[in-house]
């Protein structure tokens, strides 16, 4: 194995093991599950950004296999689960494609459609950000929109429910990054 590839492997290691750190730190804890956390998603989108799209999805795989592994732990997600295909849904779109889904923000930057990096790493980091918001909207319509309250629809219950806590992670990781990329060495290391 090439040393670059094997730093590559270390970065992305170290950077889902801190996103998962930082996704512990949960600044609005919600109660059917989801949180507003301190930019636990902002070191998957920065691998994506320096190392590009693909690498961007592996890592953003590996965390959502430890976020995943989280909620088994806990055990207090999976008990709505009644049944094996809602299991499977809640698996695949509130844990393994959502938070895979943000080691896309390299992508914007990797196509090249914006001459500004700066711009371009923006618009990833939303794009990354809005697609994990639809995995999460679709699993709260189709499984725990049963507990929108009396009068609100599920559909209305779940962008709301969804919106405010990603609304308020992807703020704080637009900030994060703003300051990030304020500083020359950081903005170098990401090739920004």
């Amino acid at each position: 194995m090439k040393s670059k590839q094997l730093k590559t492997m270390v970065e992305c290691a170290l950077m889902a093991a801190l996103a998962f750190v930082l996704s512990c730190i949960k600044i609005i804890p919600m109660p059917l599950g989801g949180s507003a956390t301190l930019v636990s998603m902002l070191p998957i989108m920065l691998i994506s950004l320096r190392h590009g799209t693909p690498v961007g999805l592996a890592t953003g795989f590996l965390y959502s296999l430890t976020q995943l592994a989280q909620a088994v732990i806990e055990g207090d997600v999976f008990i709505y689960c009644e049944t094996a295909g809602i299991m499977i849904i809640c698996v695949l779109f509130d844990y393994i494609f959502p938070f895979t889904a943000l080691g896309i923000a390299g992508l914007v930057k990797d196509a090249r459609l914006i001459k500004n990096n700066e711009l371009s790493s923006y618009l990833g980091l939303i794009l990354a950000v809005t697609i994990r918001f639809v995995c999460h909207f679709a699993t709260g319509v189709a499984i725990w929109g049963q507990w929108a309250p009396e009068g609100m629809g599920k559909f209305l219950y779940s962008f709301l429910y969804n919106g405010s806590y990603l609304g308020i992670d992807l703020l704080l990781c637009l900030a994060a990054a703003f300051f990030m990329l304020r500083h020359k060495k950081i903005k170098w290391l990401l090739s920004v």
